[in-house]
This record gives structure tokens, C-alpha cells and sequence, in this order.
């Protein structure tokens, strides 16, 4: 496993508006992006579809996701969520690792030894979801991507990770 390539911390929330409120400019994030998700998920029991409400926004070379599932296979975000349902401030749920070989990246992920969670492909972008929560606390997410869905995901114009 490398941290090598990574890009992205996923936090859930209860409450996206207020969630992108609690950590937007003062963090130095650029606007958020919201929308509506409806994602298949490939898990060890079978295909799932998740309900989730997303945002996203850059600062520098690091995004920012904010997740607030909504229905549906919502499981991994569940306890992670605060008791509390007013409480909207996010919690960390996963990081993510940007790859751009997607045969090494499986590798990569199998090779890891840790439970999967999920898979899940479309708008030319892939991803594999580990349950790290006994060696990290949270998830660890694989990404890759062809142009287009690397433009989906907003990547800035001439980032490059080492």
C-alpha cells in the first residue's frame, strides 16, 4: 500500500448544506460543487444501489468530499454518522488515492489484504472501496480515471501528484 497519490478526504455528514457552511472558505476551499448520486456499488453480497447527497471543492491539491447519504445501501457511511441528527459537522470516513493504471491498481488493492466494501464504475471512472478501519479508522479508496472522468471529478488543470 502507498499513500502515494493522494487527493482526496471523504467526510459524511448529516446535513450537506450545513456541512459545506461548516467547512467551506475558511479552510481555504475553493466553491463547493453539490448533486445527487445514485451509485451502483458491487459488494461481496451482491450489487447495492446508494442514494447520496455529494459535494466537493479543491484546495490546492487536495479535494474535499462531503457525503450525506440519503437511502439505499448507506451501510459504510452509517457508523461514522454522529447519533445526534441535528449534528451536521462532518466526520472523516475515507481517503483517496488517485492511480492511473487500472490493472495495478487492482493489484494494488488485493494485495492490501483488507476486507472490500465495494466496487464502483461509471462516467469513465472507477473505484475500489477497503474497509481499513482496523489499521487506519476510516476507509481507503482506489480511483482512477479516463480524461474525461478525471474532468468529471473537477481534477485541476495541470495537477500532477508524485
Amino acid at each position: 500500500m502507498s499513500l502515494k497519490g493522494q487527493y482526496q478526504n471523504g467526510y459524511v455528514t448529516r446535513d450537506l448544506d450545513r456541512a459545506m457552511e461548516l467547512a467551506g472558505g475558511s479552510f481555504g476551499l475553493g466553491a463547493f460543487t453539490a448533486f445527487d448520486v445514485e451509485m451502483v456499488a458491487n459488494t461481496p453480497t451482491g450489487e447495492k444501489t446508494s442514494h447520496l447527497r455529494v459535494a466537493t471543492a479543491w484546495a490546492g491539491a487536495i479535494q474535499v468530499e462531503l457525503i450525506q447519504p440519503i437511502g439505499g445501501f448507506v451501510d459504510p457511511y452509517l457508523p461514522f454518522l454522529p447519533t445526534d441528527p441535528a449534528d451536521a459537522v462532518p466526520r472523516l470516513h475515507h481517503i483517496a488515492v488517485r492511480r492511473d493504471d487500472p490493472v495495478a491498481m487492482r493489484a494494488e488493492a488485493q494485495a492490501m489484504g483488507l476486507p472490500l466494501a465495494f466496487t464502483s464504475e461509471g462516467a469513465g471512472i472507477s473505484c475500489i472501496f477497503l474497509d481499513a478501519r482496523r489499521r487506519l479508522g476510516h476507509y481507503f479508496e482506489f480511483v482512477t480515471a479516463n480524461p474525461q472522468g478525471w474532468e468529471l471529478l473537477g481534477w485541476p488543470e495541470g495537477l500532477v501528484l508524485s
